[in-house]
């Protein structure tokens, strides 16, 4: 299925009639009347000439009092109609099954759904405990905390290993102090302190 569109809807859109005649290549008509119908720039449905073998249905646009029809909807096809043709807005079986769709595809607790490829509705399952939600730069993703699911041991500190990347850090040695290291994954490294002296780049400074 396509990506859903959003459509705009008015419950005391009144029938009407169309001002000129359309064939079945036409994609536009003037409405008679425009009480209580759409004013949006979102789309909507109507149906043409109901009840009669002419029946059909178009997805709109309104400007005035002329509508901008998207031909052969909701499974009909294109007709031609006469000058004083009834036109109404109707909800549609392509709306009840977009509906639908989207949350058929919800089948577990914590399931979310968001536009896949296609573009689509598409399912997200549920992550596990203590996952959060994150990108991968085109979909969202379950993946870990790093505030929990990295750091092991008191004291440890959580560092960037490359973009967009954390790694941790284990904590140091009583005493120790925190140093640039840039041959290190870290790009950090703990420097160890001996008889109250600092042990620099192989160099002791007292």
């Amino acid at each position: 299925m396509a990506a859903v569109t959003r459509r705009q809807y008015k419950g005391a859109a009144a029938q009407t009639t169309i001002v000129n005649a359309i064939g079945a290549g036409d994609t536009s008509c003037t409405l008679a009347a425009t009480t209580g119908w759409p004013t949006g720039a979102e789309p909507f449905f109507v149906v043409i000439s109901p009840g009669t073998a002419s029946e059909e249905k178009c997805s709109a646009t309104i400007s005035s009092s002329v509508l901008t029809l998207t031909r052969a909807q909701d499974n009909t096809s294109a007709q031609s109609h006469a000058s004083g043709a009834t036109i109404y807005p109707v909800f549609t079986a392509t709306e009840a099954d977009e509906a639908n769709f989207i949350a058929s595809r919800l089948t577990t607790r914590g399931d979310l759904v968001y536009m896949g490829s296609g573009p689509t509705a598409a399912r997200l399952a549920v992550g596990t405990n203590g996952q959060v939600l994150k990108s991968d730069g085109t979909d969202p993703v379950w993946g870990t905390d790093p505030t929990t699911d990295v750091v092991t041991t008191k004291g440890d500190l959580i560092v960037g290993t490359a973009a967009d990347t954390v790694n941790r850090l284990g904590v140091g040695a009583d005493g120790a102090i925190l140093m640039a290291a840039s041959g290190e994954t870290t790009g950090l490294r703990w420097a160890g302190v001996e008889d109250d002296q600092i042990v620099l780049a192989g160099q002791i400074f007292g």
